[in-house]
């Protein structure tokens, strides 16, 4: 779940293993994790903070998410079929102007979905190739003291458009979003921080259900060169989508460290779970990602 907030987000689906056997049908997770870090009071990435004109920042992370179980639709935990996703993503962020920031994301996945009943890789559920790939713009549209209002547009391509692949359902749709950011840096007791919350409205293609993302980030640096992460992700859709493009609403926990290696140079470990849903995998998992300023 290393994904830098882009825009797109790589969809993964489940199925229930109390389902009928022989029958394959999802229940789709959005396993999108943004990471934020950076200098001083401000998150680095992902974030209501442009870069400056001529400054970037460049991200190659990998995350392992796995799931046995999902939350049904009265939000109770069920036994599902065996799941993992391995990424491997890349996200670039550079400042065109003061007020204007380009964003990029592109990945690489693979997908493994077991037989009801089974352990991975013993069913028809695999998928290995290039992820969803994302790119649009950030505006920085205010600044207020401490605090910072943008809004970002985004549009997103899938991996693969094959929908015979149990692997791919929810993941072959296009995707478009605009997303409202608002951060706040803050100094308390010696100590800096920030609180970065964003809005999101996804379209997608294939009668897929349009989405609400709601995101929030509280960053706190208790040494100089540490930040210390808590996000949250919400994921609400409008719709009961299709067969392909089921359905299903989740909330997902994360806690991660970015440890400032040198003035140019971040390494950062975090874990993350859906601690809510409806319809929607239980998944858990670890980041990992090397981060670079220029």
């Amino acid at each position: 779940m290393m994904a830098t907030r882009a825009g797109g987000g790589p969809v993964v689906a489940a199925r229930s293993a109390r389902r009928r056997p022989g029958r394959f049908r999802g229940l789709v997770l959005l396993a999108s994790w943004a990471v934020s870090a950076g200098c001083d009071t401000r998150p680095g990435a992902a974030s209501a903070w442009n870069r400056a004109a001529g400054e970037g920042l460049a991200i190659v992370g990998a995350s392992l998410g796995q799931g046995t179980d999902f939350f049904d639709a009265r939000g109770q935990v069920a036994p599902a079929r065996p799941y993992r996703k391995d990424e491997l993503a890349g996200y670039v962020e550079y400042g065109a102007t003061d007020w204007l920031m380009l964003v990029a994301r592109p990945s690489f996945d693979r997908i493994a979905i077991g037989a009801p009943g089974q352990g991975l890789y013993t069913g028809q559920g695999l998928y290995t190739g290039l992820g969803g790939t994302s790119a649009g713009a950030q505006v920085r549209a205010m600044v207020f003291g401490p605090a910072v209002l943008a809004v970002q547009g985004t549009f997103g391509l899938p991996g693969s458009g094959s929908q015979r692949n149990p692997a791919l359902i929810g993941n072959t749709a296009r995707e478009g979003e605009l997303r409202l950011l608002g951060g706040i840096g803050v100094e308390r007791g010696g100590y800096s921080g920030f609180i970065d919350a964003q809005q999101g409205f996804r379209i997608r293609s294939g009668g897929a259900a349009a989405q609400w993302h709601s995101d929030l980030t509280f960053g706190l640096r208790p040494a100089p060169k540490l930040l210390v992460m808590v996000r949250s992700e919400t994921v609400i859709p409008t719709g009961p989508g299709t067969a392909w493009f089921p359905s299903a609403r989740a909330s997902k926990l994360g806690l991660a460290g970015v440890y400032d290696v040198t003035a140019t140079v971040s390494l950062e470990v975090g874990l993350f779970t859906t601690v809510w849903g409806r319809d929607a995998l239980r998944e858990r998992g670890l980041q990992t990602a090397l981060w670079y300023r220029f």
